[in-house]
């Protein structure tokens, strides 16, 4: 780990790191706030602080990350951890496997995921561990048109559900609109009137974005991409918090009398 590069430099002054044992005070999804700072630094300063036994702040333990480096040797270069776990329903059942997922330069991202009972709550299909009530996914495939033709107040009493009780939800649909136009799918329900219906449902429950993909690959990127950005997002505004809190005087609501 280079101590002297304008990166760590800006975040040790940043998060006021002043030896090695300071960083177990800072989290991965601070770093990841701080401009300029990607997964690859957050990834050398963890191997480097697990090597001194040290991890940082809500992480995993040194020990994992000595046995990351490890597995590396044997693993593609460059390959990448997912700062979060995807959670999906029990119920799914043919899900996204999160493997076609990389980042900008081209790597490979790996992706933890765990299965729970969505279902049982209400909840969509994927979601981001730990944040159940503020986002949720639904996938849909060949089914759209049987969900909203005979299980129709089914479905749109979820789509409801998911308007009212996330801060942001959506449809994602391994189909184009075309694909569903050209009526030749063949489930007793015309493209016009899928159409009409999901127009009416996007204005009566504006919580619900629909996201029609030109196939399936690009709809597990859509909903992993859309999980990433709503997770850092909501780190960011940790993280801004944080760093208001290490910013305010202690002193500014002490009386001196």
């Amino acid at each position: 780990m280079n101590t002297k590069t304008k990166i760590y430099l800006r975040c040790a002054d940043l998060f006021r790191v002043r030896c090695q044992d300071d960083w177990r005070r800072v989290s991965a999804a601070d770093l990841l706030s701080v401009q300029g700072c990607g997964e690859t630094f957050v990834l050398k300063l963890r191997l480097w602080l697990a090597h001194s036994g040290l991890n940082l702040r809500g992480d995993n333990p040194a020990a994992y990350w000595l046995e990351v480096e490890r597995g590396a040797a044997t693993q593609e270069i460059g390959e990448l951890l997912c700062p979060f776990t995807i959670v999906i329903d029990s119920n799914e059942q043919y899900p996204f496997a999160f493997t076609s997922i990389r980042n900008k330069s081209g790597d490979r991202v790996q992706v933890r995921t765990r299965t729970r009972p969505l279902y049982t709550v209400g909840g969509g299909d994927y979601t981001i561990d730990g944040m159940e009530d503020l986002i949720q996914l639904e996938r849909k495939g060949d089914d759209l048109p049987s969900s909203l033709a005979q299980r129709r107040d089914a479905f749109e009493a979820e789509i409801r559900r998911l308007s009212e009780s996330c801060e942001f939800a959506a449809v994602i649909v391994e189909h184009s609109w075309s694909y569903f136009l050209r009526d030749e799918h063949g489930y007793g329900m015309s493209g016009k009137a899928i159409h009409r219906t999901v127009t009416a449902w996007q204005v009566a429950y504006p919580g619900v974005h629909w996201w029609f993909c030109e196939s399936r690959v690009h709809a597990e990127n859509v909903a992993f991409r859309l999980l990433d950005c709503f997770w850092r997002s909501k780190q960011k505004e940790l993280s801004e918090l944080v760093r208001s809190a290490a910013d305010a005087d202690p002193f500014s609501s002490v009386d001196f009398d």
